[in-house]
């Protein structure tokens, strides 16, 4: 697989990350009780740990948004297993509405140019131990994404 090919495929694969195994909507995720997690408590619970969860492909990505505002961490495509993970590299802010907003490059292997994912903006929530991210805070049928701090 050439390396633009690769870069294309982590890149979708990162920007679509869905946990098969709980729920990916946030319809269905309101109805098992999540509740939306305050911009504080975003800080408080997941600012400086490491946060991971699993890709659409079966890898897994792994990141750290750090209290300076950076986004560090890697991950790793099923199909890939024998590759050294890809690197991801960013920044992330909040905004008026509530929402984590990133801006983050995945840098292949050979830590070449990196591919830059475009901005966005997401509402979090929060069921049991785990946590979640939406694009949308009222659209039922939004994909959620999941996510669990590091032990």
């Amino acid at each position: 697989m050439t390396f633009a090919r690769r870069i294309c495929v982590i890149i979708g694969t990162l920007s679509w990350m869905v946990d098969a195994h709980a729920q990916t909507t946030l319809g269905e995720l309101l109805d098992a009780g999540a509740k939306p997690l305050p911009l504080a408590r975003f800080k408080e619970e997941l600012v400086q740990r490491i946060i991971s969860g699993p890709t659409a492909s079966g890898g897994n990505i792994e990141i750290m948004y750090a209290t300076n505002g950076t986004i560090e961490g890697k991950g790793l495509l099923r199909a890939q297993r024998t590759t050294p993970p890809a690197v991801v590299r960013g920044e992330w802010t909040t905004d008026e509405l509530g929402r984590v907003c990133t801006s983050m490059v995945i840098y292949g292997a050979a830590a070449t140019p990196g591919a830059r994912l475009p901005s966005r903006c997401q509402y979090w929530f929060k069921l049991g131990d785990k946590y979640f991210f939406s694009d949308s805070d009222t659209d039922r049928s939004a994909k959620v994404l999941s996510r669990t701090i590091k032990q």
